[in-house]
């Protein structure tokens, strides 16, 4: 098989597994939704906690293992179906939550070439996502979300 059959073959693949995963799925209540968001976003939370930088080479360091952290909540709040009330909410802080994995990630990387300019823009990023995710949790009463983001 050839290299665009063996692409076109992994493309169908997922796109089979994506529509498969949570498709079927029955929506969770707000208050279902809510119950389990914040059990992640509070073990998350729990595990920042154990992870301090107070200097570029600290950043290198704990960013691979915090982006982790951040993957794994990730995966567990892409799982969960918002009520129908919810769902513009919820694809926006998935969303938000995965581009915060991704810059977590960078700034790992960056932080071990000490490429401070790039890690600068990159917090701005940062910064702004929180702040949308943040609204988010509020309005939606994602009270242990709303320190993670």
């Amino acid at each position: 098989m050839g290299p665009r059959r063996l692409a076109a073959a992994a493309l169908a693949a997922t796109t089979v597994a994506v529509a498969g995963c949570g498709g079927s799925a029955k929506p969770l209540t707000h208050a279902e939704l809510v119950s389990k968001a914040n059990t992640i976003c509070k073990t998350v939370t729990a595990k920042f906690a154990t992870k301090r930088a107070n200097s570029v080479h600290d950043i290198a360091r704990v960013a691979p293992e915090l982006a982790s952290f951040e993957q794994q909540a990730l995966s567990e709040l892409s799982k969960l179906v918002p009520p129908a009330d919810l769902e513009s909410d919820w694809k926006q802080f998935v969303a938000g939550a995965e581009l915060l994995a991704e810059n977590t990630s960078r700034l790992g990387e960056y932080a071990k070439a000490n490429n401070l300019k790039a890690a600068s823009g990159l917090i701005a990023s940062t910064a702004r996502t929180q702040h949308q995710m943040q609204a988010i949790a509020k309005r939606d009463g994602l009270t242990e979300c709303n320190q993670v983001a």
